[in-house]
C-alpha cells in the first residue's frame, strides 16, 4: 500500500492541530514556507525528505507517523503481507512499516535501497538512535563523513543526530531490518 500524497498532507494537518498549532507557526519551527505548509497539507505537493523529517522534529513525532492512521493497542502484529509501504520518501527506497509507531517510542521497518543509490543523496539527521541488520545484499553508510559498508549478516548501530545516508553501490537490491528510536 503506498500512501498518496494527500493522505500525508492530511496526517501532518491532523497532528499540527492536534498540538495547537497554526500552519504559520509549524512553517516557522520548520523553516519552511507557510505556503509550503499550506500545499502540503491540501496534497497539493509531496514535501522532500529533509522537509518531512524537519516536519517530524518540529511537530515531535517520528517522520513514519506521516504515513500511519492512530493505533491504540498495547500489543499490535503485523502479519506478512499487510505491511505498508512507503515509496516516496526517497525515489530508489522503499520503506516497509513493521510495526505502529504513532505514539510509540520506536519505529520498525524493512528497508529496501534499489542499486544507484549514491552520493547525490541528501544527508538526514535527526533525533533518536537507528540500528539495522543486513538481510540481503550490501550497504554503504554514510554517518558522519564516514563510509562503513554492511554485508549479509552485518549490523550497524549510531546516532541519528550525526548526518547519514545510505547508497548501493551494488547491482542487487539491498534489503535490512531497521530499527529507529524517537527522543525529542
Amino acid at each position: 500500500m503506498e500512501f498518496p500524497k494527500e493522505e500525508v498532507g492530511k496526517r501532518i494537518r491532523y497532528l499540527r492541530r492536534l498540538q495547537g498549532l497554526t500552519s504559520e507557526e509549524l512553517a516557522r519551527l520548520a523553516g519552511v514556507s507557510q505556503s509550503m505548509i499550506s500545499q502540503i497539507e491540501r496534497g497539493q505537493v509531496s514535501p522532500s525528505l529533509e522537509t518531512l523529517w524537519k516536519l517530524s522534529h518540529s511537530l515531535k513525532v517520528p517522520v513514519f507517523s506521516f504515513f500511519e492512521t492512530e493505533v491504540s493497542n498495547a500489543v499490535t502484529i503485523t502479519r506478512a503481507g499487510e505491511t505498508n509501504s512507503i515509496k516516496r520518501v526517497r525515489p530508489n527506497v522503499s520503506y516497509q512499516l513493521l510495526s505502529p509507531s504513532t505514539g510509540k517510542q520506536m519505529s520498525f521497518f524493512k528497508m529496501i535501497v534499489a542499486p544507484g543509490e549514491d552520493l547525490d543523496s541528501p544527508l538526514m539527521y535527526h533525533a533518536g538512535e537507528e540500528c539495522g541488520l543486513m538481510l540481503v545484499g550490501s550497504l554503504s553508510v554514510e554517518v558522519e563523513g564516514e563510509i562503513h559498508t554492511i554485508y549479509e549478516g552485518d549490523s550497524i548501530y549510531f546516532d541519528s543526530t550525526l548526518p547519514h545516508r545510505f547508497m548501493n553501490v551494488s547491482d542487487e537490491d539491498a534489503v535490512a531490518v531497521w530499527a529507529m528510536t524517537h527522543s525529542f
